[in-house]
C-alpha cells in the first residue's frame, strides 16, 4: 500500500520552462563546434538548415544557418510555404509546392569537386515525376544534384564528370523504393579519395558507385527544393552539409552526442513538479503534470483522486489506486471510489492566462516512440498504462495483460476494425516492481516493437490493413478508450512518460534503460 500521507495539503505552482535532462540527449542540440572530428565526436557540418519550427526556433531562425562559425550561408525562399503539424504536432516544417518553391545558398556552402555529404529528412508527397530536392548549379548543369526518379521508382544522386548536357554522370540509386508521405532520412557521401558515391537511405548504405569523377562551379547556387528542371514537392527538414565523410556514428550517435538519425522527444512527464488533484472543479491549474523538459508546453490534467508521492526508484511519481487519496476521515472524499487517470492538453491562450484544451501529443501518421517506467496492481486485471485516443478506441496503447501469466502489450489499432490490431507481447514477470517498457511503431518497415527493461522482444508485422491515420485525442496515462467507453484503468504508479516522433533503436532504448 502507497503511503499518502507525505503530501502537505497545500497544492503548488510551478512555471513550466525548458532543462535539460539526461533524456534530452534525444533532443536537437546546438549546433556540434567546428573543431576537427574525432574518435569522441560526430563529424561536424558545415552548414545546417533546420528547415522547420518548433519552441524557440522561428521561421527565420529556421532559414538560418545553425553553424555560421565555419561558414555563415543563410537560405532565401522562392515561392516555399508553411505546413503545419508535418513533422510533429505544434510544430511547421518548409512546404514545396512541385513547381516553383525553392531555397537557394552561396556557392561557397558546397565544393562538388572535393569530398563532401549531404544529409536530410525528406518527405515525398507526389511520386507522378522524377523530382529533386537538393542541387549545386553549374555552368550547363548541375554539378550535383539528388531526389526521387521516375523510371525506377528509387532515390536517386547523381554526379556529372564535364559540364555541358550529355556527358556521363556517376548514379547511385537506391534499393528500396521511397514510401510516399512518410519522412525518410537520406544522406549522400562523395569520398573523392577513394572515388566513391554512396547513397543511404534510413543509415544504410543502399547504393555505393566507384570510380567517381566530378565538378564544381564556384558560382553555383545551391538549391533545396529544385534541380534544373525537376521541382520537389514535399517537405525538407534538417539540411546539413558536410566537407567530411560521413560514418557509422554520425548515424547512431555517441553518449553524449546524437546522431542523425535520432527521434524528437515531443512530450515528456517526470511528475517531479506534479500535483495531487482534490477536486478538478476547485482549481483545475492543480491537478496538473507540466512537460518541464521539451519546451512544447503541454501538460496532463489530471483527474480527481490522482496522487504524486515519492517511489522506490528515488523520484517522483503518479499514483493511480481508484480511492481517494485524502486521508482525513472527516473529509467528504475520504475512501471515495475515484477514476483516476491523466490526458494532454496544450495550452491555447497566452502564457499568463492559459486556456487548457485536449489534445494529441503524437502524430499518429508518422513513425513515433512511447516510453515509460511503471508498476502496477496485477491482481486487478488487463490495464492499460498509456494509449492515444483515436475514433472511438485507443489508437495505440501500452498496457498489461493477465493472459497468459501476464504479459507486457504494445497494440496499434487499425482503424475502426478491432480484429485489425496488431500486437506486440513479452512475459510481463514481477509486474508489481518497477519496469521500462517501450513501443514503437516503425511506419516506414510497417511493425511494431515492444521493449521491456531494454530488451526487445522482437518486431512484429503491422496488420496489411494498418495505413497511416492522424487521431485527434489526447494522450491518456492510466487508462484506454473502446467502443464501450474507458476501460482498463491503471492500479499502479507511472514515471517518466516520454513521447518521441520517431524510432528509437535497440541501442537508443538500452542506453536509456541502463541511464
Amino acid at each position: 500500500m502507497i503511503n499518502k500521507s507525505s503530501w502537505s495539503g497545500t497544492a503548488r505552482r510551478f512555471a513550466l520552462g525548458l532543462v535539460l535532462t539526461g533524456t534530452t540527449a534525444l533532443l536537437p542540440l546546438t549546433p556540434a563546434a567546428a573543431a576537427a572530428p574525432d574518435i569522441d565526436r560526430l563529424t561536424p557540418p558545415s552548414a545546417r538548415w533546420l528547415l522547420q519550427t518548433f519552441p524557440g526556433i522561428d521561421q527565420a531562425g529556421a532559414l538560418a544557418d545553425s553553424q555560421p562559425a565555419i561558414n555563415d550561408t543563410p537560405l532565401t525562399g522562392t515561392n516555399i510555404s508553411w505546413e503545419n503539424d508535418v513533422r510533429f504536432l505544434g510544430g511547421q516544417a518548409v512546404a514545396f509546392n512541385g513547381t516553383s518553391s525553392s531555397l537557394s545558398a552561396s556557392p561557397s556552402a558546397l565544393n562538388t569537386a572535393g569530398t563532401f555529404s549531404l544529409a536530410a529528412w525528406v518527405r515525398l508527397t507526389d511520386t507522378s515525376v522524377s523530382r529533386v530536392f537538393a542541387s549545386k548549379a553549374g555552368a550547363g548543369r548541375s554539378t550535383f544534384s539528388v531526389g526521387y526518379d521516375k523510371a525506377g521508382n528509387r532515390w536517386q544522386v547523381q554526379l556529372p564528370a564535364k559540364f555541358g548536357k550529355g556527358n556521363k554522370a556517376s548514379i547511385a540509386r537506391s534499393a528500396s523504393a521511397p514510401k510516399i508521405g512518410l519522412w525518410t532520412h537520406l544522406a549522400v557521401v562523395h569520398d573523392a579519395g577513394t572515388q566513391t558515391l554512396t547513397l543511404l537511405v534510413n543509415g544504410v548504405a543502399e547504393a555505393t558507385v566507384h570510380n567517381v569523377t566530378s565538378i564544381d562551379d564556384p558560382a553555383g547556387e545551391v538549391r533545396l527544393g529544385r534541380g534544373d528542371t525537376s521541382w520537389w514537392k514535399g517537405n525538407l527538414a534538417e539540411v546539413r552539409l558536410y566537407d567530411q565523410p560521413l560514418v557509422a556514428r554520425d548515424f547512431t550517435g555517441i553518449p553524449g552526442e546524437p546522431g542523425l538519425l535520432r527521434p524528437w522527444l515531443i512530450g515528456s512527464w517526470d511528475f517531479q513538479a506534479a500535483s495531487p488533484c482534490y477536486e478538478e472543479d476547485l482549481d483545475p491549474t492543480l491537478c496538473s503534470a507540466p512537460d518541464s523538459t521539451t519546451g512544447f508546453g503541454r501538460r496532463l490534467a489530471l483527474t480527481k483522486g490522482s496522487y504524486v508521492d515519492s517511489s522506490s526508484r528515488g523520484s517522483q511519481a503518479l499514483v493511480l489506486d481508484g480511492t481517494h487519496w485524502i486521508d482525513d476521515p472527516s473529509d467528504p472524499h475520504f475512501g471515495e471510489a475515484t477514476q483516476e487517470y491523466g490526458r494532454s492538453q496544450i495550452n491555447v491562450g497566452p502564457w499568463n492566462n492559459p486556456v487548457w484544451q485536449d489534445g494529441p501529443v503524437l502524430l499518429t501518421t508518422q513513425s513515433f516512440t512511447i516510453a515509460t517506467w511503471v508498476r502496477l496492481d496485477p491482481a486487478h486485471g488487463a490495464q492499460t498504462v498509456v494509449s492515444q485516443d483515436g475514433a472511438g478506441r485507443s489508437a495505440f496503447r501500452v498496457a498489461y495483460d493477465p493472459a497468459d501469466g501476464g504479459q507486457w502489450v504494445f497494440a496499434v489499432s487499425a482503424g475502426t476494425d478491432d480484429s485489425a490490431t496488431t500486437t506486440a507481447t513479452a512475459p510481463a514477470t514481477g509486474a508489481d516492481q518497477w519496469h521500462y517498457v517501450v513501443g514503437v511503431l516503425d511506419a516506414t518497415n510497417r511493425q511494431t516493437r515492444l521493449y521491456v527493461d531494454g530488451t526487445s522482444a522482437g518486431p512484429v508485422a503491422l496488420d496489411a490493413t494498418w495505413q497511416p491515420y492522424q487521431t485527434s485525442g489526447a494522450l491518456l496515462v492510466g487508462r484506454a478508450t473502446t467502443p464501450a467507453g474507458p476501460a482498463e484503468w491503471l492500479f499502479g504508479q507511472v514515471d517518466e512518460v516520454d513521447a518521441y516522433q520517431g524510432v528509437l533503436s535497440d541501442a537508443d532504448v538500452q542506453s536509456l534503460f541502463t541511464a
